[in-house]
């Protein structure tokens, strides 16, 4: 039964994948074409300035983050040195204060990796806006039906012929060039 309904779907697939193929064969070139969205945001004009950014203020998270650290360990050996000398209320006591700075260096460590993200995600947005905008125009002007991104996991084999990495790259590159040479 299954291999009978399967069988009734190869005229569909036909009648589906017809007309594209009539389409494809209506104008010059190919109809889909792909990038690579990973070398386009490696490539792209401000990108490099964008991850140092990035890198600098994560260093300084880090600081932020090693101090803390350094706070709370030295406040726990404290405790272990003085921890025979202290009555049962004291011990209680310090116990409690050192899990509240745990938690205290938890919860700001999570606030600056979350910090870090936004602060990414601001550095790229504007570079990302740039390459989809060139993608969409690149799209638009060669009247490519579907622009694909071969750094996602759908794509597993594809024609180089079909890859406009390196033509949105040098637009964004003159885009870049020509914004720079105006007052």
């Amino acid at each position: 039964m299954r291999l009978i309904s399967l069988m009734s779907a190869v005229p569909l697939i036909y009648l589906v994948a017809a007309p594209l193929t009539a389409q494809s064969t209506d104008t010059e070139g190919p109809r889909f074409v792909y990038v690579n969205t990973q070398r386009l945001l490696e490539s792209a004009p401000g990108a490099a300035e964008a991850q140092e950014t990035w890198n600098q203020d994560l260093v300084q998270m880090q600081e932020e983050v090693r101090l803390l650290r350094v706070e709370l360990d030295s406040l726990v050996a404290d405790y272990r040195r003085q921890e025979a000398m202290l009555s049962d209320e004291a011990r209680t006591s310090k116990q409690q204060e050192l899990a509240q700075k745990q938690q205290a260096l938890q919860t700001r460590t999570v606030q600056l990796e979350s910090q870090a993200n936004d602060r990414r995600q601001a550095l790229l947005e504007p570079i990302l806006q740039r390459v989809q905008a060139e993608i969409e125009a690149l799209r638009a002007e060669k009247q490519y039906v579907m622009v694909f991104d071969a750094s996602a996991a759908g794509l597993l084999a594809a024609d180089p012929a079909l890859d406009v990495t390196d033509e949105v790259i040098s637009r964004l590159q003159a885009q870049a060039s020509a914004a720079g040479a105006q007052p």
